[in-house]
């Protein structure tokens, strides 16, 4: 038996990556952009007639990142053929696995609710960790339970096992076909291990969401009342002993059916109140709540729909200034800086992300002075920087400066994942100036994530030199690497990139060819 993937699947799989990204983790792959430039062409075809059975998993990348101040994952960042390949296999059977899941109407599973739209969007926006925080709260304002298990599943996605995945597939679909290349997919990203799925993409949220729907079956059959966000349990029970079972039963099932354990640290029995003071309550919730509640309601009054949509504050109504200026998001923020390793990740990301969006500049100085206490926000922190946009170029400069002298000087210069995400910036275009640095860092820095925004860079900055010394070698550079060259080195000049592209197009593969 053969199978290909439909041309609708794959245009639906395009979409979700252009419009939501390869993950939630990594810069996005400039290749998408090629792959879109000949979709219509030749790349929508190619994978449409690839058959699936025979498929080989193309070179992916993987490497740590920040999950909290001093913790970490294990993130990947799939090769853009595979990826496209992966979401659009999932999105086939999303249906089926939505269907095995318990109902939504019953408010106990609230994490990745499959319900793709036109645009690309693999999950249902109306349920999520608001709607599992509400009916949280539901359950602790009942007056039926005195007790609440608050429990968290260790290392989860890395420690999917095959099996228990590969029958849940089985059970939930008809299409057989489906699973088999699917499951075979993940066992080449695994080089045969037979354990993990790949962190970061939505189509893995989905899988990991099937895989421990037993869990909740096991735990609706004791009859438990509980809800659950993704690898966050909260059980609701009427003493300390029932709560003591709750927690063993449900340690016992993750065992027993998957091999995962606890977290010990985040793992606690508390009293209602407890919960509600800790969980619900906290200080920085509420701060966070009302700041999005009050942000919503400006976005509101001003006839924004989109909550990300970028707004200029100059062209803002007087009163809508006032309002906004009155949120005093560069205070509060301080106020999360001056706590040290107790930062409210929650709220600094929302007033980062706030201050990108209404182009405030006013903490540029505390955020670049601060920089070490907001590790665990690094990228926000960095988008925040780069978005701004009514600053002059001497200023740009200097912060392009200050960025490269991250990577050196600073302690979140040592992960190539915050290398990686500080040299993209110079990857989108040459006002942050400092190209004279890029080929020391390119000398300096051997790890691939490094390297390929570096080859990026010095293409954006019209670095001719450096590619004419090494364009005869192009074959020789690592997967992900080459593409950026090939990319990058269109910066060649008059036709000898033509002439250079057309000597190599024969010997290199197909998404390679895209970029071209």
């Amino acid at each position: 038996m053969s199978l290909y993937l439909s041309e609708q699947s794959l245009d639906w799989a395009l979409k979700h990556v252009e419009n939501y990204g390869d993950t939630d983790i990594f810069p996005g792959p400039f290749e998408f952009e090629a792959i879109r430039h000949t979709w219509d062409s030749k790349v929508r075809e190619l994978l449409s007639k690839q058959d699936l059975h025979q498929y080989k998993a193309r070179p992916h990348r993987r490497c740590l990142s920040p999950k909290h101040r001093f913790g970490f994952r294990v993130s990947t960042q799939l090769d853009p053929f595979d990826m496209l390949a992966y979401t659009a296999i999932t999105y086939d059977l999303g249906a089926d696995i939505e269907q095995r899941r318990v109902p939504i109407a019953e408010q106990i599973v609230h994490s990745y609710r499959f319900k793709p739209d036109d645009v690309g969007r693999f999950f249902d926006p109306a349920v999520g960790y608001d709607t599992f925080i509400q009916q949280s709260a539901r359950l602790a304002s009942s007056g039926k339970y005195q007790t609440v298990v608050v429990a968290d599943i260790a290392d989860f996605f890395p420690r999917i096992y095959s099996h228990p995945l590969e029958n849940a597939l089985d059970a939930c679909t008809c299409k057989h076909d489906h699973t088999k290349a699917l499951k075979d997919l993940i066992k080449q990203w695994n080089f045969r291990v037979s354990y993990g799925i790949p962190v970061g993409q939505a189509a893995s949220r989905l899988l990991a969401e099937l895989v421990i729907s037993d869990v909740d079956d096991a735990l609706i059959s004791e009859q438990k009342a509980y809800c659950r966000f993704s690898d966050d349990f909260r059980i609701f029970c009427r003493d300390l002993r029932e709560a003591h079972e709750s927690l063993a039963f449900l340690a016992n099932v993750l065992f027993e059916n998957h091999g995962l354990t606890l977290q010990q640290h985040k793992t606690r029995i508390l009293s209602v109140a407890e919960f509600r003071s800790g969980y619900l309550e906290t200080g920085s919730s509420r701060e966070r709540m009302s700041l999005t509640e009050r942000f919503r309601g400006i976005l509101d009054n001003m006839g924004i729909e989109d909550w990300y949509e970028e707004i200029c504050y100059d062209d803002l109504e007087p009163e809508v200034q006032r309002v906004i200026d009155r949120l005093n998001l560069g205070g509060i923020l301080e106020e999360q800086i001056k706590r040290g390793s107790d930062l409210d990740l929650n709220v600094t990301r929302f007033i980062l992300r706030r201050l990108s969006q209404i182009n405030d500049v006013s903490a540029i100085k505390i955020v670049s002075e601060n920089i070490e206490t907001l590790y665990p926000v690094f990228t926000d922190v960095l988008a925040y920087i780069t978005s701004i946009r009514n600053v002059d170029e001497k200023h740009r400069h200097q912060l392009g400066k200050y960025l490269i002298d991250l990577i050196s000087q600073s302690v979140v210069g040592h992960l190539p994942f915050h290398k990686c995400w500080i040299i993209n910036t110079f990857t989108k275009g040459r006002e942050w100036d400092n190209q004279s640095e890029f080929v020391a860092l390119y000398n300096a820095h051997s790890d691939e994530f490094s390297r390929r925004e570096l080859i990026l860079a010095l293409g954006r900055a019209a670095q001719d030199h450096w590619f004419k010394t090494r364009k005869r070698d192009v074959l020789q550079f690592r997967t992900w690497e080459r593409r950026a060259f090939l990319a990058a080195a269109s910066c060649l000049p008059g036709d000898e990139a033509k002439h250079w592209y057309n000597s190599i197009y024969r010997q290199v593969d197909d998404l390679e060819k895209a970029v071209i």
